[in-house]
């Protein structure tokens, strides 16, 4: 017995020591893989910047400080910041990353890790693909960034509902659904959307979704709902004309549902005992008429009182921002307006060819047809509902135009000019140049001084709300936006560099460590011996976004280095074609 004692402490003290020697010999290590030099260093956690090195060897970091010795690869990073890969968390990359797995676009910016699957939707399962098997085919094809896993609730009704979903579910089709989730977290989700505005999703009762988010809460994952009544819409009590602008409910929800929205996620957070992460927080309080700045700051303060309640109730509540005030916003021509497939009201008008709907807008008749559209709060043009939002037209700007005196215009302002119906002017500009752009540029929901009300907060974090995408110009009339390009740079240069919401650490925090923390990623969001070397290098004096409305296919300026799991994917401007990225699955 005394042998086996002191064997195990000659075992232990020899484990010590070996340790010891492990670290020593990768800090004073004559070469490694990657070494980044002489670099303002924020490691994600909140703790001040310091000067020094890091050391990769492989995936991971395995040196943090003064290390002595040189790198196969050596990046000096003099003057600049080094941080954590950026954690989108509220993403819809999983969309489109079969198509775009270099994921260009979010590369670029620095995100190294973003979390799918949000709003309901999520690519599997489906009839023949289960959500492990659609994890499966991610991983085959190779990404360049790490994709963390959401299962959407409009799959899975979809799946055993069928089209007969504007309904609420029986309880054997929970017990299905149920099913379908338990599957999916066994195979890596890190847990459960849902769509509260118009889908599959938004027809289920609350008693359907706990059943659910219970399921979720058993293997530890949270509950991230898309909120009710998030988009400016108008009621119907026709369950089948459901569409972008109109939903099935009260019609006060028009004003007040949003706020009713987030009492709902919190009480199914309360019943299932789950994780809450409310996506894209917006202000609860709509205050469609001009209003004064202070106004708009103090229902952003109103909108968080909401938040904090439900922590100090001792719920785990956190929420994700779109870090810039044109988040949802993307130029496109007028004429296409009318004919998104978004605006259910004049779901007529994709019978029409565009050259005659130009030839019948000259007839009065054809105006007041589209004029009865927007009387009975079925017209919505881009994020903007022209009932529930009475001041819309002073949302719109013209961007470019024949007629030089509309450009840099609201279509307000050219109506007062000229003393026209607002809806009348849409028309006459139209019919003077079909080809005129225009732009949604302001949305009443997260504009400049919400956000930042937002983003201080020290549940929040960043998010970009969009999809992966190439560096071209798609085909066909979309455009996204600019921060579909440069979110993070604008968040940086914009948010804590120019108006200061916070300090830096902080910032990066909110982007990197506090999304890991979430999503129980320990070995990522940090910058430490042992973590997986997902890396940001950029230039803090100089970060921020290039693209504009008209020209949004930009790379930001500052970001200078990205690396994914110790491989670099961008470099001197350009994503170097490699793939390092993984499915992460949740443990």
């Amino acid at each position: 017995m005394r042998l086996k004692k002191l064997m195990l402490k000659v075992g232990f003290i020899c484990l010590f020591f070996y340790s010891i020697a492990y670290a020593i010999s990768y800090t004073n290590s004559d070469r490694y893989e990657i070494l980044i030099k002489n670099t303002n260093i924020v490691d994600g956690t909140g703790r001040e910047t310091f000067k020094g090195d890091i050391a990769i060897e492989g995936e991971k970091i395995v040196a943090v400080g003064k290390v002595k010795g040189n790198g196969a690869v050596v990046i000096d990073g003099s003057g600049l910041v080094t941080c954590p890969g950026f954690i989108d968390s509220h993403s819809h990359a999983d969309m489109t990353i079969m198509e775009y797995p270099l994921a260009e676009n979010l590369v670029m910016q620095g995100i190294t890790t973003f979390l799918g699957g949000n709003c309901g939707t999520s690519p599997a399962p489906q009839k023949e693909l289960t959500f492990g098997q659609w994890l499966t085919k991610v991983e085959e094809l190779g990404i360049s960034i790490n994709y963390a896993p959401l299962v959407g609730c409009d799959p899975i009704r979809l799946l055993v509902m069928g089209e007969d979903y504007r309904r609420t579910a029986t309880l054997v089709e929970i017990e299905e659904m149920k099913k379908v989730i338990e599957e999916s977290m066994r195979s890596g989700a890190f847990g459960f959307s849902i769509m509260r505005d118009p889908s599959p999703g938004a027809f289920a009762d609350i008693k359907e979704i706990i059943e659910l988010a219970k399921v979720v809460q058993k293997y530890s994952g949270l509950y991230a709902p898309h909120t009710k009544h998030i988009q400016w819409q108008w009621f119907t009590d026709d369950p089948e004309l459901v569409a972008y602008d109109l939903y099935y409910g009260p019609p006060e929800d028009v004003w007040v549902g949003l706020y009713r929205g987030y009492m709902e996620a919190i009480e199914i957070s309360r019943i299932a005992n789950i994780p809450l992460h409310i996506v894209h927080l917006a202000n609860a309080y709509r205050i469609p008429q001009p209003h004064p700045d202070y106004l708009e700051e103090a229902a952003a303060r109103a909108t968080l009182e909401i938040i904090n309640n439900a922590k100090k109730e001792g719920l785990d509540v956190t929420f994700d921002v779109i870090a810039s005030a044109e988040g949802y916003q993307r130029a496109e021509y007028l004429l296409d307006a009318f004919y998104t497939t978004r605006v259910g009201g004049l779901h007529w008008v994709q019978k029409i060819d565009k050259k005659e709907f130009l030839e019948r807008l000259n007839t009065s008749e054809f105006r007041e047809r589209i004029r009865r559209v927007h009387d009975s709060g079925r017209l919505k043009f881009g994020m903007v509902h022209t009932k529930s939002d009475p001041y819309w037209y002073n949302c719109f700007r013209i961007l470019s135009c024949k007629n030089k005196d509309y450009e840099g215009k609201t279509i307000g302002e050219i109506a007062d000019s000229k003393e026209t119906d607002y809806l009348e002017t849409i028309f006459n500009i139209l019919v003077e140049d079909p080809e005129t752009i225009w732009v949604n540029f302001v949305d009443k929901r997260d504009t400049d001084i919400i956000n930042a009300v937002f983003l201080k907060h020290p549940s929040a974090m960043a998010s970009t709300d969009v999809r992966a995408l190439p560096f071209t110009k798609l085909e066909g009339p979309w455009m996204p936006g600019p921060p579909a390009y440069s979110l993070y740079p604008h968040y940086i240069g914009h948010y804590i560099r120019e108006l200061g919401i916070c300090s830096l650490v902080e910032g990066i925090k909110k982007a990197t460590y506090s999304p890991a923390k979430m999503l129980g990623l320990n070995d990522r969001g940090i910058l430490k011996p042992g973590a997986y070397a997902d890396i940001v290098i950029f230039d803090f004096k100089n970060i921020r976004q290039t693209g504009d409305f008209l020209n949004p296919i930009q790379r930001p300026e500052g970001i200078k280095y990205v690396l994914v799991n110790g491989t670099v994917v961008y470099k001197d401007n350009a994503h170097t074609g490699e793939k390092p990225g993984y499915v992460l699955r949740k443990k």
